[in-house]
């Protein structure tokens, strides 16, 4: 805002008549984008000069250094700024813009510094903001459970125990571990959860991970948790901004405890806490011709992950030239009641996936073991009438049959997909004669078929929506499975309501099934206070639910619940949750009521959980509520000694962490490897006390620390007046406040008034530029206020300067 003033009031001055040279700090343009800004020379309407060492630091790298040794021969001036004349000779233009108040700058492909070529295929490079050298983050998760029914009572408590470990800041090494200790009445243990340490490239990009990894998947070659070693590419979390495609996960990893819900199209078909571990989400799908599943994940430390993926194979399609890859090599990982263990085979997989053309994409994967091997290959085309992948693996093992799958995949937009540009058509085709993925495993279940799987949405209205879906299953020694779905839905507001059928033939049965699908679901939102309400029923599993709730997750002060009851015909539970989010730590209780329909049975659980989180930056610590990612400790400076600062805070003024003058604040950066623009704002601060603009930007590595002072000792904001002798005002006019350590620049208005910020305590010299005059001493006094008056300065010219203005 003080930047917009100050250009606001020299465009002003410019419309008066030039009278002499001036002094000024515009923005400077680069390629159309803003680089920096700079001090400039101004006569009137004419550039005169451009500060030389402010040019060359904002130019940088892009000019190669013989250009600048050469003008600095050429330049004999001792002036501070250089002629723009001297320059165009040269090759680099220097152009002010008056209408936007604006330095234009162009140079010539010869000045151009030679830079290495960035092997991302022209993704901008990483740059990473100065962060700690050694950074420490801890999240503490704890939580105590009473289970009881009519006849029983027990109770258990568990801590989950993440740390996470920076070395060396972006371009160093990271560390993650987790530890957990359970007790009950019967016991107490400790189990050693997931660690890994890994090292990252962006720029390649590349990351390299020891200790628990996953494998990575492509083709029909599924993803391991192992404990070994990988070098991968990891597009998604190294260069979170490029869109190469979406990634389909077969896994769901909890570091800590979450509340999980599981959607399949729209509907919820399972809910509930889950304890830290992997889960295989392929068992919670539903095989109905379900292909959308969504994944809502809600941690008890108060972060949200979405998770999506289809049933369908989600073929990616890479840029021309683009490499994807990954290697691993280790034992297969189990989780049990103590913790972590390791199978005996040695796993050694990976994949290569490159860009030939824009349409074209080939792979190879491959996976070894003593027992056995997996060998296969992909490739993805693109053209106007769709997308297709073709899949080929072959496998053999000791324990096995040579085997191998084929499979196809198609997906196509077409009339009807509405407003989205997704693919509303898929098809698929597969065939797999005693194919295995994992060859050190028994032989997996029905791995010999041929299936058709079918998928299409037509968005017939804004309010009419259709979806059909199918899937044939044949077998060698059994007979066929069918199933076909047909649901219409009709959405209006807050209201939904789907009709259908659903046929299904399969040995199950003695005769083919037809059901009727009915589903109903009723919602509503305000905005005001998120309150939400829901109630949904469906047909097929006879399930209905009622929900209310506002949960408040991640700001200071936020106090959230959740009531809801749902039933079906195998269950009832009813479960209410109340939580609250203070600046340090989160809390939630809940309690929570199951039924078994079929014989009655009834068990009851309350639970108290809370989180908080402790980070170390180099020598600096703070308190705070951070999961694992990139964390920032805040801290206040001694001049601000009875104030508070709220740290990245939202457009309606709330903030995520506080931060006061007994304990340093703590806030996380939501995405590492990409600029994040954090707000932070000083309550109770002394008037007129310059705190900064108000906003800071981070660029940060995936585990790294960072430090950030509010306020300094040049926070002191003076004011005044320059007049004349003669009591008239030095207006619109600019000089220099100045002592031996700093140096600001003002300007005056109409009436001769000036402010000038980011002052220290001290004595200082006020020059106006171009007056022939002493010059005029001034003192910035301590005092409990930032804002100093320094009243009226008379100005005394020799040689009646006033005329000459």
């Amino acid at each position: 805002m003080w930047r917009w003033i100050v250009l606001f009031c020299i465009s002003l001055w410019i419309t008066v008549p030039a009278f002499a040279a001036f002094n000024l700090t515009l923005p400077i343009i680069y390629s159309d984008k803003e680089i920096g800004e700079v001090p400039v020379e101004v006569d009137g309407m004419t550039l005169t000069g451009i500060g030389k060492e402010d040019l060359k630091a904002i130019l940088g790298a892009r000019i190669s250094p013989e250009w600048w040794h050469n003008i600095e021969k050429k330049n004999t001036s001792l002036n501070a700024y250089i002629e723009p004349k001297l320059l165009a000779e040269n090759g680099l233009g220097i152009k002010l813009d008056p209408e936007d108040l604006v330095i234009l700058v162009t140079v010539s492909s010869e000045l151009l510094a030679e830079q290495d070529i960035n092997l991302s295929n022209g993704y901008p490079l990483f740059i990473p903001t100065e962060s700690g050298n050694f950074a420490w983050l801890n999240s503490i998760n704890t939580r105590y459970d009473m289970n009881w029914d009519k006849s029983t009572e027990s109770w258990s408590t568990s801590v989950d125990w993440l740390s996470q470990l920076n070395i060396g800041g972006a371009k160093g090494v990271n560390a993650l571990l987790a530890n957990y200790i359970y007790s009950d009445q019967e016991e107490t243990r400790f189990q050693r959860g997931e660690w890994k340490a890994f090292y990252d490239e962006p720029n390649m990009p590349l990351r390299i991970s020891v200790g628990d990894i996953s494998s990575g998947e492509s083709g029909h070659i599924t993803n391991i948790a192992l404990g070994g070693i990988s070098i991968e590419s990891r597009y998604a979390d190294l260069q979170p901004n490029r869109d190469i495609s979406p990634e389909s996960s077969q896994q769901l990893v909890l570091l800590e405890s979450a509340e999980v819900d599981v959607y399949v199209n729209g509907e919820r078909i399972s809910g509930g806490r889950l304890e830290p571990g992997r889960y295989n989400l392929q068992n919670l799908m539903l095989g109905n011709g379900a292909n959308d599943i969504t994944v809502e994940v809600s941690y008890l430390s108060g972060r949200q992950e979405t998770l999506k993926f289809t049933q369908f194979y989600n073929s990616k399609l890479l840029d021309e030239g683009l490499f994807d890859y990954a290697f691993s090599s280790g034992k297969p990982l189990n989780y049990n009641d103590d913790g972590i263990d390791y199978s005996d085979v040695v796993v050694s997989t990976g994949f290569v996936e490159y860009g030939v053309l824009n349409w074209l994409t080939l792979g190879v994967n491959g996976l070894h073991t003593t027992d056995g091997q997996v060998i296969g290959g992909i490739a993805t085309l693109s053209s106007d009438f769709g997308n297709l992948t073709g899949r080929f693996s072959i496998s053999d093992g000791e324990q096995h049959d040579k085997g191998k799958i084929t499979s196809l995949d198609y997906e196509h937009s077409v009339i009807g997909r509405g407003d989205s540009q997704s693919p509303n058509l898929r098809l698929a085709i597969e065939h797999s004669k005693q194919f295995v993925s994992q060859p050190w495993l028994e032989s997996e279940y029905e791995n010999e078929y041929l299936r058709y799987l079918g998928n299409y949405f037509w968005q017939i209205t804004s309010e009419f929506d259709l979806t059909l879906s199918g899937r044939l299953t044949t077998y060698p020694i059994a007979d066929k499975e069918i199933t076909a779905t047909t649901l219409l839905n009709w959405r209006k507001r807050n209201l939904a309501v789907g009709v259908g059928m659903e046929y299904e033939e399969s040995e199950r049965y003695t005769e083919p099934d037809s059901r009727i699908l009915f589903t109903l679901d009723w919602s509503w939102y305000s905005k005001d206070d998120d309150h939400r309400m829901g109630v949904s029923y469906n047909s097929e599993s006879q399930r209905s639910r009622i929900y209310l709730n506002n949960e408040g997750l991640e700001r200071v002060g936020d106090a959230g619940y959740r009531i809801e009851a749902e039933k079906d015909d195998y269950q009832v539970n009813q479960k209410a949750v109340a939580s609250y989010t203070a600046n340090r730590f989160r809390v939630e209780s809940e309690v929570s009521r199951h039924e078994m329909q079929a014989t009655g049975y009834e068990n009851y659980q309350a639970s108290i959980r809370a989180s908080t989180a402790i980070g170390i930056v180099d020598n600096q610590i703070g308190w705070g509520r951070v999961p694992s990612g990139p964390f920032v400790i805040a801290s206040l400076h001694p001049t601000l000694p009875n104030s508070r600062a709220d740290l990245d805070v939202t457009q309606d003024g709330v903030a995520t962490a506080q931060a006061t003058s007994l304990i340093n604040g703590m806030f996380s950066l939501s995405q590492p490897y990409a600029t994040n623009h954090v707000d932070y704002n000083v309550i109770d601060a002394p008037i007129g006390y310059d705190w900064g603009e108000g906003q800071i930007s981070f660029t940060p590595g995936i585990a790294t620390g960072h430090f950030m002072q509010i306020g300094s000792d040049a926070s002191y904001t003076a004011k005044g007046a320059l007049l004349f002798n003669d009591e008239s005002p030095l207006d619109y006019y600019q000089g220099t406040i100045k002592n031996d350590h700093k140096s600001v620049r003002f300007f005056t208005n109409k009436q001769g008034r000036f402010f000038v910020q980011g002052l220290t305590s001290g004595k200082y010299t006020l020059t106006p530029d171009g007056m022939d005059m002493p010059d005029v001493l001034i003192q910035i006094i301590k005092q409990e206020t930032s804002l100093v008056d320094l009243g009226v300065i008379y100005i005394t010219c020799e040689g009646g300067c006033n005329n000459d203005k």
